[in-house]
């Protein structure tokens, strides 16, 4: 058997810079760590803020019905609506078919409810 001692295979000794940080390394990765945590949200708010109050909409725009059917999906290009629903759905159809009409009738009933129903 091979004699492993060698500066080769000698035991691992991690270099003392990588096992510690100096204390110049441990502020200046704090540093930089709080300054992308302040540009971040400087972006957030910056672009909350470009949002002008008309793009909104008064109280009675937003409870004013809006088409189902059109080139963008409402919400993008009118008024934000003064509610929503959210819903998730455990799909159980076990054929094409009742898939294809199980989103007829979600649609029907979406577009109901879209334009005031």
């Amino acid at each position: 058997m091979r004699d492993k001692t060698g500066p080769k295979f000698g035991p691992y000794q991690p270099d003392d810079e990588a096992v510690s940080p100096s204390r110049r390394r441990l502020i200046l990765g704090m540093g930089m760590v709080s300054g992308a945590l302040v540009l971040g949200g400087a972006k957030t708010a910056q672009a909350a803020d470009c949002r002008s109050p008309d793009v909104a909409g008064t109280q009675d725009e937003r409870w004013q019905k809006q088409p189902f059917y059109g080139q963008h999906q409402a919400g993008v290009l009118t008024p934000q609506q003064a509610a929503m629903m959210l819903v998730a759905f455990d799909v159980l159809a076990t054929d094409k078919t009742s898939l294809i009409r199980l989103f007829k009738l979600l649609t029907e009933r979406l577009a109901f409810l879209t334009t005031g129903g």
